[in-house]
């Protein structure tokens, strides 16, 4: 005999994928596959280092069904590396972190696709700075053309995540050859 529980738990995870409207999660915004415009999206076009440590970054990070501890992730796990490597380079002045980002969830059996949207660049240990210093840095170490990081690179007055320093908030965007996304509410659900 099956226990009473089993239907409304099957029914609910075949309605969750379609149907069922997760909250956003601090800025993020699913696209759910059944989306007449998710056939359109396609991996954002980002520089090959800024890609491969995004690659990574996403390997081992909590899936996007659990925002809350993929958010904690971001916020401790930075870009360049494994915390522990970073702290005996003492060279090491900026760290980058996935301040926000967008997953479009594909039909069944693809990859889901992970945009960024905005990063945080943290002086690592050490008050603010001015903008160049970031603009300079994520030019030569992410090879963001500089055009799409001048207008983007907003300063932050509050510590990033745990006292790691001040951070200035870069905003993703796309190249001008491509499309740009659609605008949407941080608090919006699809």
């Amino acid at each position: 005999m099956t226990p009473f529980w089993f239907h409304q738990v099957e029914h609910w995870g075949r309605t969750a994928r379609r149907s069922t409207p997760f909250p956003a999660a601090r800025g993020r915004r699913l696209v759910p596959s059944d989306n007449p415009f998710a056939t359109a999206i396609e991996p954002q076009p980002l520089p090959d280092p800024l890609r491969e440590a995004l690659d990574a970054l996403l390997g081992k990070a909590p899936a996007h069904l659990f925002p809350r501890a993929r958010q904690l992730y971001f916020n401790k796990y930075p870009l360049e590396g494994p915390p522990e490597d970073l702290d005996e380079s003492p060279s090491q002045r900026f760290r980058t972190f996935v301040l926000r980002d967008t997953t479009c969830l594909p039909a069944e059996g693809e990859e889901a696709i992970t945009r960024l949207n905005e990063l945080a660049v943290v002086h690592w240990q050490a008050p603010q700075t001015n903008a160049e210093d970031y603009a300079a840095y994520v030019l030569e170490r992410w090879q963001l053309p500089a055009e799409r990081v001048q207008v983007s690179l907003e300063l932050i007055e509050e510590s990033w995540f745990r006292e790691g320093g001040a951070y200035a908030r870069l905003i993703v965007l796309t190249p001008p050859a491509g499309p740009a996304p659609a605008a949407a509410a941080p608090d919006s659900t699809p």
